[in-house]
C-alpha cells in the first residue's frame, strides 16, 4: 500500500504547507475539555458545538484563514450545521466570500454552490461532513480543519480535499485550527491503521498530545514580528 508521503514524492499529491494551534493555545484547552463520545466513538457533536460554536473561536478561525490563506480558495470543516452558517456569515461580512452547505441544503442549490466555488465566484465552502470523500476539485487552496475528531480516516479525508495536483496551485495551506496534528501526526506520516482499528492509537495519541509543548514547524521561518505576535498557531 502506498502512504501519503510516497504519493506526493512521486507527484501525485500536491505538496502542503501545515499550520495548526499550540499545544498550550486556548482553542487547545477548549478541546482537550471535550468528554462526551457519540455512538461512533467520536467525539459528541452537541458538546462540540456547545463549546466551539461561539463568536471569540469563530473570530479566531477568521484571523488563521486571513493570516495564512488570503485571497485563496478553500474549504472548511465544521462541527454543526449552526457551526457552519456562522463561520461562514462571520467570513462573508469581513469581505470573504463564504457559503455553507450541509445535509439540509437541497441537492440543485448544492449543486449551484459547488460550481461557484469552482469558478472561483465563491471562495470558501464551510461545511458539516459533506466534502470528506467524494469531492472532485483540485485547485482547493487551503483546508481548515474547525472539526475536531478522533477518526484517522476523518482528519486524512478531510486534508485529503486540498491534497490532489493543480497546474494552478504550487501547495496547498492546512490549517489546523483544532490540534488534530497532535494526534494524528502530519498527513504524509505513515499511520498505523491497525491500531486505530483496535482501539489502540487514540488513547496513546491523546496522551501524548496532551504531555506536548513543543513546536511544530511549517516549511519556512515566519518573520520575526510574525512569531512575537503570534500566540495561536504554530
Amino acid at each position: 500500500s502506498w502512504t501519503v508521503a510516497e504519493f506526493i514524492g512521486k507527484g501525485w499529491l500536491s505538496s502542503f504547507d501545515y499550520v495548526s494551534i499550540r499545544a498550550n493555545s486556548r482553542e487547545q484547552r477548549l478541546i482537550d475539555s471535550l468528554k462526551k463520545r457519540g455512538a461512533d466513538g467520536d467525539y459528541q457533536v452537541k458538546e462540540m458545538n456547545e463549546v466551539l460554536n461561539r463568536e471569540t473561536s469563530i473570530g479566531r478561525l477568521y484571523e488563521s484563514v486571513e493570516r495564512y490563506a488570503r485571497g485563496k480558495k478553500g474549504i472548511v470543516y465544521a462541527v454543526s450545521i449552526a457551526h457552519a452558517r456562522r463561520i461562514a456569515a462571520c467570513y462573508s461580512a469581513h469581505g470573504l466570500e463564504a457559503v455553507a452547505i450541509d445535509s439540509r441544503t437541497p441537492a440543485s442549490e448544492r449543486r449551484e454552490l459547488v460550481e461557484a466555488f469552482k469558478r472561483g465566484k465563491v471562495k470558501v465552502l464551510v461545511n458539516v461532513d459533506i466534502f470528506s470523500e467524494g469531492f472532485d476539485c483540485p485547485d482547493v487552496e487551503f483546508v481548515q480543519l474547525a472539526r475536531p475528531t478522533l477518526s484517522l480516516a476523518k482528519y486524512l479525508q478531510q486534508v485529503g480535499r486540498g491534497l490532489r495536483r493543480s497546474a494552478d496551485k504550487a501547495s496547498c495551506m492546512l490549517i489546523d485550527n483544532v490540534g488534530l496534528y497532535r494526534i494524528f501526526g502530519l498527513p504524509a506520516r505513515n499511520h498505523d491503521w491497525a491500531a486505530m482499528f483496535e482501539g489502540r492509537m487514540i488513547g496513546n495519541a491523546l496522551s501524548r498530545a496532551r504531555a506536548e509543548t513543543g513546536r511544530l514547524s511549517v516549511s519556512g521561518p515566519l518573520p520575526e514580528e510574525e512569531r512575537q505576535r503570534e500566540d495561536e498557531l504554530e
